[in-house]
């Protein structure tokens, strides 16, 4: 069965045109007879939304081992346009970890939207825990490491790269396949270099609890944020719920890194979706809402975002980011930094999932794998 999507203003590859667009059996096709029309009616129509780094949403939390939990955050997401979503996991046990991916796994099997599981630590640096569990830091132990894998199916895997000295763990996972991540990192520029050359070419959430210029003995010393502007080939996850960054900061990554090199992430907890503020948990250590966005008890850090990819979106358009390159940030380039071929993008060949939404970046209809949803 042949759909064709009319009256649309086709966002994709960092342009906007006008125009109609077609897919069969869950792929974009060339134009042909259709069997079905949708109407755009002069919405925008753009590829489905990557969220790389989502912790939950709609009560549920991927660390409480819950498919049906984890069933209904990607559900709500997918509701705000998120068509591939990639489950994280914080800072927990290893035990609460194999649990975690065991529920994603059984959840898949409903929710079409989840991908690949994020481990979002243990190995990160206490100056720099944010949100974190304290009790669950560690330096690497790439042993234990190993047999975990054996066990989980791991797309990704954030870690601070200082604590990783002879590199035993970012090879681990090269060698693995897994997607290595600088994150919650006190490493110096250097360190962070050191490690870029070496495979680990994204830092997760640019500007929090990633390391800048500090002074020691009076001398500067450069950090991870500015090691994320000096090498060319290093990616950056923006959250860009209009709280964690201003817009001066989102304005600035996409001046020196470029839609191209910039994945935008909800780092939504449980609470995305929820009307209202109260107490939640992310992966266990208590927060609050407040003023649109999750904070730990004693308000000395966030504790991720109760934001959906839509709201991104909107929020990089008002920071004054054109719409087709903030498209770009929540699909194409998330698509490419976790290998999803056919993915991210309105071309021929590629998957149907698709979003039509109206200027003001509401969704008005999603589609995924070809299905309306």
């Amino acid at each position: 069965m042949v759909t064709r999507i009319k009256n649309a203003r086709l966002v994709s590859g960092g342009a906007v045109n006008e125009g109609e667009l077609y897919f069969e059996n869950g792929r974009i096709c060339e134009k042909k007879c259709h069997d079905v029309e949708i109407d755009a009616n002069g919405n925008f129509v753009s590829a489905g939304f990557v969220d790389i780094h989502c912790h939950g949403g709609a009560l549920g939390d991927f660390c409480d081992g819950d498919a049906e939990k984890d069933i209904a955050a990607a559900k709500m997401h997918l509701s705000h346009g998120t068509t591939s979503l990639f489950p994280t996991v914080t800072s927990v046990s290893f035990e609460a970890i194999k649990k975690a991916v065991d529920a994603i796994d059984k959840a898949r099997s409903t929710a079409k939207n989840l991908r690949g599981v994020h481990l979002e630590g243990p190995y990160f640096s206490p100056n720099q825990s944010g949100a974190q569990n304290t009790d669950a830091l560690a330096t690497p132990d790439v042993k234990a490491c190993a047999a975990l894998l054996d066990g989980c199916s791991i797309a990704r895997w954030d870690y601070a790269p200082e604590l990783d000295t002879d590199f035993a763990f970012l090879n681990l996972l090269k060698d693995r396949g897994i997607i290595p991540a600088a994150a919650h990192t006190d490493a110096t520029c250097t360190e962070m270099e050191r490690a870029a050359e070496r495979g680990c070419k994204l830092i997760t959430h640019l500007y929090s609890c990633t390391s800048t210029i500090k002074r020691k003995n009076g001398f500067r010393i450069a950090g991870v944020v500015e090691a994320a502007y000096l090498v060319d080939d290093i990616a950056v996850e923006l959250i860009a719920d209009g709280c964690h960054l201003p817009h001066e900061l989102l304005r600035l990554a996409y001046k020196q890194k470029g839609a191209g090199k910039i994945a935008l992430v909800t780092d939504a907890m449980r609470a995305a979706g929820v009307e209202g503020g109260g107490e939640y948990d992310i992966g266990g250590v208590k927060c609050f809402v407040e003023d649109g966005v999750a904070k730990l008890l004693d308000r000395s850090a966030f504790a991720g975002s109760v934001a959906t990819c839509d709201r991104l979106v909107r929020t990089c358009v008002a920071a004054g980011i054109p719409l087709a390159d903030a498209i770009r940030m929540i699909s194409e380039t998330p698509a490419l930094l976790m290998g999803m071929s056919g993915k991210g993008k309105l071309d021929i060949g590629f998957d149907a999932d698709i979003v039509i939404f109206d200027d003001n970046i509401n969704i008005k209809q999603v589609i995924l794998e070809g299905e309306l949803v």
